[in-house]
């Protein structure tokens, strides 16, 4: 007898721990950026809605300060910013750990005007986005939303400025 209360128990702590290990990731995200200012994300059905930049056509991009084409993209996101500056956010996490005091530095070297936000210290976020995007750790890595925050374009690897440019001209439509 004590055996079978011992199994239902044991099975019954063992649903209860899957139930909860198997409960959903957040779905809102605060992201805080090198100037200190908050970034209020929230999951959609078909994208991301970005608070703070409605109407605004964002990219969200995953990149490292010791890669290559990250910082070969670095530029031309600058000149996307500058010309774009009412009708496109960028919303840059870095993927190689840099903490808050690096990448503020990081920002200065490169002339950088746009957001930066430290990896390091939203790991939840870069997990669900890599659950829900399929992101396998490969940078650069961008996700493309238009104006309304629905993903148009999910891509890895460096991206032309002429490829930039006419994702900025179909997303703010």
């Amino acid at each position: 007898m004590k055996s079978i209360i011992f199994t239902i128990l044991l099975a019954f702590g063992s649903s209860f721990l899957y139930a909860e290990s198997a409960t959903e990731p957040t779905d809102h995200f605060t992201l805080t950026n090198t100037e200190g200012q908050d970034i209020h994300v929230s999951a959609t059905e078909n994208g991301l809605a970005f608070k703070e930049f409605q109407g605004k056509a964002v990219f969200l991009v995953l990149f490292g300060h010791m890669c290559p084409p990250c910082n070969a993209e670095i530029p031309e996101f600058i000149e996307l910013k500058s010309n774009y500056k009412d009708k496109l956010a960028i919303v840059a996490l870095e993927a190689q750990r840099y903490d808050m005091q690096k990448l503020k530095a990081f920002k200065e070297k490169k002339g950088i005007n746009y957001n930066l936000i430290p990896g390091k210290d939203n790991d939840e976020f870069i997990g669900y986005i890599a659950q829900r995007a399929g992101w396998n750790g490969a940078i650069p890595f961008i996700i493309a939303l238009d104006k309304k925050g629905e993903v148009q374009a999910i891509e890895q690897g460096y991206i032309s400025q002429e490829k930039l440019e006419s994702w900025v001209k179909q997303l703010t439509k």
